[in-house]
Protein backbone atom coordinates (compact mmCIF):
# COMPACT_ATOMS: atom_id res chain seq x y z
CA UNK A 1 0.00 0.00 0.00
CA UNK A 2 1.30 3.39 -0.93
CA UNK A 3 0.91 6.07 1.48
CA UNK A 4 1.02 9.50 -0.34
CA UNK A 5 1.99 12.48 1.41
CA UNK A 6 1.48 16.06 1.11
CA UNK A 7 2.59 19.64 2.35
CA UNK A 8 1.24 22.76 3.06
CA UNK A 9 3.37 25.91 2.82
CA UNK A 10 1.40 28.81 4.10
CA UNK A 11 2.82 32.44 3.38
CA UNK A 12 2.30 35.31 5.84
CA UNK A 13 2.69 38.50 3.57
CA UNK A 14 4.33 41.42 6.02
CA UNK A 15 0.47 43.33 6.19
CA UNK A 16 -1.26 39.93 7.36
CA UNK A 17 2.11 39.90 9.93
CA UNK A 18 0.86 43.05 11.47
CA UNK A 19 -3.07 41.70 11.24
CA UNK A 20 -1.60 39.14 13.75
CA UNK A 21 0.16 41.44 16.03
CA UNK A 22 3.53 39.93 14.75
CA UNK A 23 6.70 42.04 14.52
CA UNK A 24 8.21 42.59 10.87
CA UNK A 25 11.53 41.03 10.52
CA UNK A 26 14.78 43.12 11.38
CA UNK A 27 15.75 43.49 8.26
CA UNK A 28 12.57 44.89 7.14
CA UNK A 29 12.54 47.47 10.08
CA UNK A 30 16.09 48.81 10.13
CA UNK A 31 17.34 48.48 6.35
CA UNK A 32 15.31 51.77 5.64
CA UNK A 33 14.59 53.60 9.34
CA UNK A 34 13.15 56.69 9.02
CA UNK A 35 13.22 59.36 11.69
CA UNK A 36 8.95 60.86 12.42
CA UNK A 37 7.80 63.36 14.41
CA UNK A 38 4.60 62.93 15.82
CA UNK A 39 1.81 66.10 14.04
CA UNK A 40 -1.90 66.87 13.83
CA UNK A 41 -2.91 66.63 17.52
CA UNK A 42 -2.11 67.81 21.18
CA UNK A 43 -3.30 64.64 22.94
CA UNK A 44 -0.53 61.77 22.99
CA UNK A 45 -0.62 58.99 20.30
CA UNK A 46 -1.90 55.27 20.66
CA UNK A 47 0.96 52.75 19.76
CA UNK A 48 -1.11 49.54 19.51
CA UNK A 49 -0.14 45.91 18.71
CA UNK A 50 -1.48 45.90 15.63
CA UNK A 51 -2.48 48.17 12.78
CA UNK A 52 -5.59 49.41 13.61
CA UNK A 53 -7.80 50.63 16.61
CA UNK A 54 -8.87 47.53 17.49
CA UNK A 55 -5.64 46.06 19.05
CA UNK A 56 -4.59 46.80 22.62
CA UNK A 57 -2.44 49.64 23.50
CA UNK A 58 1.42 49.07 23.63
CA UNK A 59 2.91 52.63 24.49
CA UNK A 60 2.34 55.99 23.52
CA UNK A 61 4.06 58.94 21.69
CA UNK A 62 3.60 62.64 22.68
CA UNK A 63 3.24 65.20 20.02
CA UNK A 64 6.21 66.88 18.56
CA UNK A 65 8.14 63.43 19.92
CA UNK A 66 10.35 62.11 17.13
CA UNK A 67 10.20 58.27 16.56
CA UNK A 68 11.84 55.90 13.90
CA UNK A 69 9.94 53.75 11.18
CA UNK A 70 11.34 51.13 9.82
CA UNK A 71 8.81 50.06 7.20
CA UNK A 72 4.57 50.52 7.16
CA UNK A 73 1.70 48.10 6.20
CA UNK A 74 -1.79 48.73 5.48
CA UNK A 75 -4.18 48.50 8.33
CA UNK A 76 -7.01 50.26 9.58
CA UNK A 77 -7.84 53.75 7.95
CA UNK A 78 -7.90 56.70 9.87
CA UNK A 79 -9.01 60.00 8.79
CA UNK A 80 -8.38 58.69 5.32
CA UNK A 81 -4.66 57.18 5.91
CA UNK A 82 -4.06 53.34 6.12
CA UNK A 83 -0.29 53.28 6.50
CA UNK A 84 1.06 52.39 9.90
CA UNK A 85 4.45 52.08 10.57
CA UNK A 86 6.06 49.78 12.87
CA UNK A 87 7.93 51.30 16.10
CA UNK A 88 10.71 49.19 17.07
CA UNK A 89 11.82 50.88 20.20
CA UNK A 90 8.36 50.51 21.71
CA UNK A 91 7.38 47.09 20.23
CA UNK A 92 4.25 48.53 18.02
CA UNK A 93 2.44 50.24 15.56
CA UNK A 94 1.32 53.56 15.22
CA UNK A 95 -0.88 55.13 12.41
CA UNK A 96 1.13 57.36 9.92
CA UNK A 97 -1.64 59.59 9.93
CA UNK A 98 -0.07 61.34 13.27
CA UNK A 99 3.34 61.71 11.29
CA UNK A 100 4.70 64.39 9.58
CA UNK A 101 4.19 64.73 5.82
CA UNK A 102 8.03 64.55 5.24
CA UNK A 103 8.57 60.75 7.05
CA UNK A 104 4.83 59.85 5.26
CA UNK A 105 6.79 60.85 1.69
CA UNK A 106 9.80 58.57 2.69
CA UNK A 107 8.38 55.72 4.39
CA UNK A 108 8.21 51.98 2.65
CA UNK A 109 6.00 49.20 2.36
CA UNK A 110 7.79 46.05 4.75
CA UNK A 111 8.47 43.36 2.25
CA UNK A 112 7.92 40.27 3.39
Amino acid sequence: MNTLVTSFLVLIPCAAAAALSIPPRDSDTQATAQTCRVEGTVAPVNCRGGAGRAYPVVGTLEPGEYFSVGCTVEGEGIDGESAWGYVSSLGCWVSIRWADLGCKRALETCQG
